[in-house]
């Protein structure tokens, strides 16, 4: 038998080449006969950027407490005799752990584990995340309430109003003991976890009520802050939440179809009725082989196995040469190409400002005489490529009236460049490759209307037991439902019944890859977890959280500096700050900040301009925002905004700006801006098809220095519509609701309320 690990058994089981041990990334000691004793800790301390180890099949009793590992992300200690899990708090960067075939193991060492190691994701060689994120923060605010309450309940009374230290440490005492006793929750099966985590609770509820509090004034600090001065002036008690569903009553400055289309998915009651909470489960519908295979017939595809066949479309090309538009048509994914509009971009009289042909559709917007700056980056300079009909419905070539929403291009998966982009509208959310303009897939929905779709990249677990990247999209609309996609293989995996109305944005959290938002037209933004597919597509989601608003979200936003800490949402009546800390109690909660800004001071009986409709950050710390009606778009600092700390009694903070850039007029809401973070752009389209361009890298110095600018900027470019032909007759000036360009900025794609797809190219 094996008395002692030493330096050069290391060497001889991992690292051949070398006498360092810090260089050992894998270690594989299976099968060694050894024990507890054998595990040097002093010689394990050397293993600075050991990543796996594999320790299974030994004569381990329990894991010593101080390897320290501080890379450790894979860990086997499976077939020992280890009784105690809570030793691997030691490794917090541990995101798969085997330790199967140890007898004294049970469902509870399941929970605790996912409790200690934040970053856990495999367990046992199954996909655990979904599970670990509802223990850490729905299980964990459960269990909190329960024990807050117990010591409301039980001890709080006890102590008089100016009790002696003695009292409070006896009174401290009783409920420790007491309190695992008393407060259950979940199936007996996990008993011993319940009484386990209930102890770790208490002990830090009387740490926080009798030990000492820290406070910080910063933005993110200040979301997450304890004190109950705080919580009573910004965050409501669980008593004061009501419970009760209300109507969502749609505001209409305009006649958009977007407005109505809520009307037809509305509850038909004309009673309002307690919401019961069965209401507040998610529905999810996990794809069995019935669902998984009706789920591919909604693509456009025979089999998943087989080569795909791209979606019907209509394409809108302009003029360019005679051998484009053939290479153009070739290249045109419909099945009977008579049937393909092969549009021609031509001058007209309302179009004459557009430079024909070859050259770019756009131009400059200057003032009085134009200042060349020798070291300015290259002219953003435009060719249009390709316009698409791609979401009419039944593919009918007059359908001019399908409005299209939202478009996101495709995360990489490695060094190059996506030309891919997802758009939605109407019926159906579609892939296409902007370079050659073929749509890709086409995924269908018969009655639904698509108004929101969002990207992420999950880690997927194959068969052979491999790690891969997926991308996965998801998408939603008038049926409150969240679809996901696997579209490399042509495949709606799932659904999520997220809401009773519709869902009118969506997006993901740039730290959590498998936590949505998702805002509805029932006032309500919903974080979910949707976690990640097996093999089988098999998928568990779980509702983490939920922010109440007072009116429909139409943009939502991750704070970049502190993205688990605090969330912004644009909506129909104001900007509004929350905090998702999930650690905190509240499962439910209201606005912590509702942002103001200047233009509500014009704010008339026919004039209401608290419709923020286009939010993005341009930056860490600076913002583009603009209002219904407000003719100027608004770039303000996050960090200037909550430099000074807001009076206890209000929760209202005036939006630092510091410059304002001159739009357009229109009352028409809805109109979605972006940003370029690299090349510090704003983009944003109008009701007349035009995009504005703001080009803010000469102003970015004094911006990042928060200096205001009172002079309203003008557009650095106007792209005019270019009046593309369709059987011989233009296609009007039409309503840009979203436009976008791709992180590489090759590609600049624009979505109309005329079913029109456009895509320019940079020159």
């Amino acid at each position: 038998m094996m008395t002692k690990l030493t330096k050069d058994i290391l060497l001889k089981k991992g690292l051949p080449k070398s006498n360092h041990l810090d260089n050992l990334k894998i270690l594989n000691l299976s099968k060694m006969q050894l024990e507890t004793k054998d595990l040097d800790t002093q010689l394990f301390s050397q293993l600075l950027n050991l990543e796996e180890l594999d320790i299974s099949d030994n004569n381990l009793s329990e894991l010593p407490g101080k390897l320290r590992l501080p890379k450790l992300k894979v860990l086997n200690f499976s077939d020992n005799q280890v009784e105690d899990v809570t030793v691997l708090q030691q490794f917090p960067n541990l995101e798969e752990v085997m330790y199967e075939e140890n007898l004294y193991l049970t469902v509870s060492d399941n929970y605790k584990v996912c409790c200690l190691l934040p970053k856990l994701r495999r367990l046992n060689n199954k996909d655990i995340t979904s599970l670990a994120n509802h223990i850490r923060f729905v299980n964990h605010r459960e269990l909190s309430s329960r024990v807050e309450s117990y010591w409301e309940k039980n001890y709080v009374d006890k102590l008089p109003d100016k009790p002696t230290p003695a009292m409070i440490k006896s009174n401290i005492k009783e409920f420790l003991k007491s309190v695992g006793n008393h407060v259950k929750y979940g199936p007996n099966s996990l008993k011993d976890f319940t009484k386990w985590k209930v102890q770790l609770i208490a002990d830090n509820l009387i740490s926080s009520l009798f030990g000492e509090k820290s406070c910080s004034e910063s933005p993110c600090e200040q979301a997450s802050s304890s004190s109950e001065t705080v919580e009573a002036s910004v965050m409501p008690s669980r008593k004061q939440i009501p419970h009760t569903e209300t109507d969502c009553e749609v505001r209409t400055p305009s006649k958009r179809l977007r407005l109505n289309a809520e009307t037809d998915s509305e509850v038909k009651s004309p009673s309002r009725r307690l919401r019961s909470k069965a209401d507040t489960d998610c529905e999810v519908k996990s794809p069995s082989k019935t669902h998984r295979s009706s789920a591919r017939t909604d693509y456009d595809v025979v089999t998943p196995t087989k080569k795909l066949r791209p979606s019907d479309a209509i394409v809108l090309s302009p003029r360019r040469s005679s051998k484009l538009q053939d290479d153009t048509l070739k290249g045109t994914p419909v099945k009977d190409k008579e049937q393909a509009l092969h549009l021609l971009l031509k001058p007209t009289k309302a179009s004459s400002r557009s430079t024909p042909s070859k050259q770019t559709a756009d131009r400059t917007v200057t003032s009085g005489k134009e200042k060349k700056d020798p070291g300015k980056k290259k002219q953003f300079n435009l060719e249009p490529l390709h316009f698409l009909q791609s979401h009419s419905k039944n593919n009918d070539s007059d359908d001019f009236k399908t409005q299209l929403w939202s478009c996101a291009f495709e995360p990489n998966l490695d060094s190059s460049s996506s030309k891919v982009i997802a758009t939605c509208g109407g019926e159906s959310v579609c892939l296409i490759d902007c370079e050659t303009g073929k749509v890709l897939k086409k995924y269908k929905v018969p009655g639904e209307e698509f108004f929101t779709l969002a990207w992420t990249t999950l880690t997927m677990i194959c068969i052979d037991g491999q790690k891969r990247k997926i991308n996965v999209l998801a998408a939603g609309g008038r049926f409150g439902i969240v679809r996901l996609m696997y579209p490399k293989v042509g495949l709606c995996y799932g659904e999520i019944k997220a809401h009773k109305k519709a869902i009118s944005i969506m997006c993901f959290s740039p730290t959590q890859d498998t936590f949505l938002f998702t805002g509805s037209y029932d006032k309500r933004i919903i974080l979910w977890d949707i976690g990640v597919p097996d093999n089988e597509y098999n998928f568990r989601a779980s509702q983490l959280l939920t922010l109440d608003t007072t009116s429909t979200p139409l943009r939502l936003c991750s704070v970049p500096t502190c993205p688990d800490q605090q969330f912004m949402a644009a909506c129909e009546d104001g900007c509004f700050v929350w905090d998702i800390t999930l650690k905190n109690q509240q499962g439910r909660r209201s606005y912590e900040v509702e942002l103001n800004f200047p233009i509500y001071d014009k704010e008339s009986k026919h004039s209401d301009y608290h419709i923020v409709d286009g939010l993005a950050f341009l930056s860490d710390d600076l913002l583009a925002s603009k209002s219904t009606m407000q003719g100027s778009i608004y770039i303000w600092s996050w960090k200037k905004t909550f430099e000074k700390p807001r009076p206890k009694s209000s929760r209202k903070k005036e939006a630092y700006i510091l410059a304002e850039l001159k739009w357009s007029e229109t009352d028409l809401p809805y109109l979605a801006l972006s940003t370029c973070t690299d090349g510090y752009y704003v983009l944003c389209g109008d009701e007349a098809g035009k995009i504005w361009v703001y080009d803010l890298e000469s102003h970015k110095a004094e911006l990042q220095k928060g200096v205001p600018c009172k002079s309203l900027k003008e557009p650095t470019k106007i792209i005019d519509w270019p009046f593309p032909i369709a059987r011989k007759e233009k296609v009007g000036e039409s309503v840009i609701n979203s436009v976008i360009m791709d992180p590489a900025m090759e590609y600049l794609v624009a979505l109309t309320d005329k079913n029109i797809i456009a895509v320019w190219k940079m020159l």
